[in-house]
């Protein structure tokens, strides 16, 4: 205390050191994107090792992704910098492992790599905004599950399988199926489902916040949903799964396309409805392989443990096998 002074000294304090920006993304919605597909692969091909670096690869790169977007956007400006060169490192790691661990899945790479591109691309043109970018986004988001399936159906999980490739409706070899003896061609009609869920989003958010009373993306969202729906199912029956599940779900979504704009939700109440519905088309899509196994075991016993007739990308093995004994449940 100073003489003459009743009040007691203060002592200087410390400023917090404020964290730069691009650290932390902060499009809530990219949450369910990034995690439902990569779990409905992960069911749909069962869990491998390779899918612990994978997912830590998936998330930290998204990381890497939206804090170089940001980065762009500024134009290269360095307070935006840093958090592009530490999540670029910290991708290092769990890219290598996943190289180690099944090196044919760079496969994948060249159908990533043009996504990526427009959306980085996009946000340097600072049109992040527009639907050419929410489409690459989330195209590149769904095409995490069959990727996560390749995984979980290669080498890595199944020792001494032949494995031709990955690449896009490739026949899995013999014997080799994924969860309930499903193949490429049931799981690229429920990756049709996920895919159509999250690009419905794109039209539906936009219904409620930036385009909020603008007629024409109303009945846009509304139009797409309709067609989302029949587009779904007519995939899901051609893989021989129930598509009933699917219709039900779409008419749902349909619904509140209609309805949701038309009142006074607020941001959290409509974010919480997307977190419902992303629930519902996890559990959904989660069901319906289920249903081809309850199709297959019709097919004198051909398709299932220890099934040797693999399902291939055009339908053929245990869906001509047992196409006469089929029995839609």
């Amino acid at each position: 205390m100073t003489q003459g002074s009743t009040q007691p000294e203060r002592r200087p304090t410390r400023r917090r050191r404020r964290r730069g920006p691009g650290w932390v993304p902060d499009q809530h919605g990219a949450w369910a994107m990034l995690a439902v597909p990569l779990l409905v692969g992960v069911f749909l091909g069962s869990p491998a090792w390779v899918h612990v670096p994978l997912a830590a690869l998936w998330f930290v790169g998204y990381f890497a992704f939206f804090a170089t977007g940001l980065w762009l956007k500024s134009r290269f400006k360095a307070r935006w910098w840093p958090p592009v060169r530490a999540y670029g490192i910290a991708t290092v790691v769990p890219a290598v492992a996943v190289l180690l661990l099944r090196p044919d899945l760079l496969a994948w790479v060249p159908l990533f790599a043009p996504l990526v591109a427009v959306s980085l691309w996009s946000s340097y043109r600072r049109s992040e905004r527009s639907l050419l970018n929410d489409g690459a986004t989330v195209l590149a988001a769904c095409l995490m599950l069959p990727v996560a399936f390749a995984a979980g159906v290669g080498p890595g999980a199944r020792p001494g399988a032949a494995w031709p490739g990955v690449w896009p409706l490739m026949p899995l070899p013999d014997g080799v199926t994924g969860v309930a003896g499903i193949g490429w061609l049931q799981v690229w009609a429920l990756f049709v489902v996920v895919l159509a869920y999250f690009a419905g989003t794109i039209l539906y958010v936009k219904t409620l916040i930036r385009e909020r009373g603008e007629r024409s993306y109303l009945v846009a969202s509304v139009v797409y949903h309709l067609a989302a729906g029949v587009v779904a199912s007519a995939a899901l029956a051609a893989a021989g799964l129930v598509w009933w599940p699917a219709a039900a779900l779409f008419a749902g979504l349909t619904v509140r396309a209609v309805w949701v704009p038309r009142t006074q939700a607020t941001p959290m109440q409509f974010g919480m409805g997307e977190v419902v519905a992303s629930v519902l088309v996890t559990v959904v899509v989660l069901v319906l392989p289920q249903t081809f196994e309850a199709v297959g075991s019709g097919a004198s016993g051909a398709v299932g443990a220890g099934g040797s007739v693999a399902v291939g990308a055009g339908g053929q093995g245990g869906l001509e096998a047992g196409a006469a004994a089929t029995v839609v449940p």
